[in-house]
């Protein structure tokens, strides 16, 4: 055989294996990108059930901690004005703290307001605790408390709610 002969008949086998390897190629790039694409779907879906969940969580950390809601919630027939004060700021830092892992969701912003409300509530409760007798029935203290919450802490709580309800119209879903 000459070599124009195998030329001739290798030719066709070497264009449709370059073109079988292309196609190939091609159809496993489009396959990864597809992949790819799946999974930055999935994810975006997760982060996004996580933002709101964290939305969600802190709403009602804020709620909780309003000055009224917490002082009705907690406050025990039995407790005088100092038990009092050491619940509220426990039950305060001790549902800021559960919530604390959740705060990689929240804008920085919002968290610092979400914070400045927490510690306006604390010093709400400190301020107030010095104007009473430790030993008086928690009652008075509650009162005084619901009375005193006012502008400071009412703001600083509506301030971090109106900022998380903001993250969510940004996000769409308002």
């Amino acid at each position: 055989m000459e070599t124009t002969e195998i030329v001739w008949i290798l030719a066709p086998s070497i264009v449709i294996a370059a073109f079988t390897l292309i196609l190939v190629r091609w159809f496993l790039n489009q396959e990864s990108r597809r992949r790819k694409q799946e999974f930055l779907m999935r994810s975006g879906e997760t982060i996004l059930k996580q933002k709101l969940q964290a939305f969600e969580r802190f709403a009602l950390f804020l709620q909780r901690i309003s000055p009224e809601s917490l002082v009705l919630r907690e406050q025990r027939k039995e407790m005088n004005a100092f038990q009092l004060q050491n619940h509220l700021l426990k039950s305060i830092r001790n549902e800021f703290n559960h919530n604390m892992a959740m705060q990689i969701y929240i804008p920085s912003d919002t968290w610092e307001l979400i914070r400045q409300a927490r510690e306006e509530v604390a010093r709400l409760i400190n301020t107030t605790a010095t104007q009473v007798p430790p030993g008086v029935p928690s009652f008075e203290l509650g009162r005084r408390i619901i009375e005193d919450a006012g502008e400071s802490a009412n703001h600083a709580v509506r301030k971090a709610l109106n900022s998380l309800h903001k993250n969510i119209e940004e996000i769409g879903l308002r």
